[in-house]
């Protein structure tokens, strides 16, 4: 019989505080609660790099009307194990860049700076949050400087251009329905100029619709992943959803499941994916 680890332990004990009869009960007692909001601890792999990416913002401050500010949506740190597993994932990255649209204070970009990416940006509307994230991104700079600069740009990110023709794009559920499709139409626009072929992960893909109508993109995988265990209690889940596609014409052969359906939970603030078993039913 396996021996029962301590991380074993760790995870069963919270499945069972996140299961939907104990979070009732315990989501409304005051002092208690807070084991749910654990964006705003700080978190271990903060710890570890000298980094502050915590979410204690509660929104976008500094955000215009004009650029979109009011439908930008409130920043909240997308777990490292997470987007380590997808950007571990692609194919050719040193023939890539990354840009992470709406980076908040940088997390993902540190992230993928572990990776051989060819150039590391983050685009953020926030002042505020941007300031954090260039900070952090001189902090990882010291620390590795044999690893690729971050570089922060403030400013729409619906309106990035490409920093060279092949680019993967991540996204943390950032923008409302409208801001996606914004996106999806400027992707188009260099798409048929002088971007040979994107990758566009997204995070929690809330509004996954929009891309999935766009004819100029086309699912690569999808995969429900769970919170590595010293990263349970600061999300607010203990799996998250991500999802990628890649441009037409696709340059990779697609992986296995990709196809299967967004869910929007009845919060209307998470998505995960249908069950593989409904997937693969005889129609």
């Amino acid at each position: 019989m396996p021996a029962v680890t301590s991380k074993s332990i760790r995870r069963r004990l919270y499945e069972a505080l996140w299961s939907d009869r104990v979070r009732a009960v315990l989501g409304r007692v005051r002092f208690v609660r807070r084991i749910y909001i654990g964006w705003i601890r700080t978190h271990p792999y903060d710890d570890a790099n000298g980094v502050e990416t915590r979410s204690t913002l509660a929104a976008r401050r500094g955000t215009s009307h004009d650029a979109g500010g009011e439908r930008a949506l409130p920043y909240g740190g997308s777990q490292p194990s997470i987007v380590r597993t997808a950007l571990a994932s692609l194919p050719d990255r040193e023939r890539y860049a990354f840009v992470d649209l709406g980076c908040g204070k940088g997390r993902p970009l540190i992230v993928a700076s572990e990776f051989s990416f060819s150039h590391l940006l983050g685009v953020e509307l926030s002042p505020d949050l941007a300031s954090v994230a260039r900070r952090n991104a001189a902090i990882v700079a010291a620390r590795h400087p044999e690893r690729t600069p971050i570089a922060i740009q403030i400013g729409d990110a619906t309106a990035v251009t490409a920093p060279t023709d092949r680019v993967a794009f991540f996204m943390y559920h950032p923008f409302d329905r409208d801001l996606v499709a914004d996106l999806i139409r400027n992707l188009e626009r260099q798409l048929a100029g002088g971007l040979r072929h994107a990758f566009l992960l997204y995070y929690n893909p809330v509004h996954g619709e929009v891309v999935d109508l766009s004819p100029h993109f086309e699912r690569w995988s999808a995969a429900t992943l769970p919170y590595a265990d010293d990263e349970l209690g600061f999300g607010p889940d203990l799996s998250d959803t991500l999802v990628i596609w890649q441009s037409r014409p696709p340059l990779y052969p697609a992986r296995r499941d990709a196809e299967r359906s967004i869910v929007v939970h009845a919060s209307g603030t998470s998505a995960g994916l249908a069950s593989i078993r409904s997937l693969h039913a005889p129609a």
